[in-house]
């Protein structure tokens, strides 16, 4: 089931979406998008995001059932750090 968050929004936008992009693809996953919406996945789990004037909202479209959502909501919010 679907499921969304917001975080707060990096002072540099692009600098954190390309350290994001590089985490997620190094652990096998994939990443596409750009300093305004995109899409990930990775460990059974894809998502999209969209980036706000003071946050970034993430949809989690799928996810592993055995996954606990505060774990992928952990998981990607660390993704997303700058």
């Amino acid at each position: 089931m679907p499921f969304s968050f917001e975080i707060s929004k990096p002072r540099d936008i692009k600098s954190a979406l390309i350290s994001t992009k590089q985490k997620i693809m190094s652990g096998g996953g994939m990443f596409s998008g750009d300093e305004h919406s995109g899409k990930f996945s990775g460990k059974g789990v894809n998502g999209l995001y969209e980036v706000g004037n003071s946050s970034v909202k993430i949809t989690i479209l799928k996810k592993p059932a055995m996954y606990p959502v505060s774990s992928v909501k952990s998981a990607i919010e660390d993704y997303f750090r700058e």
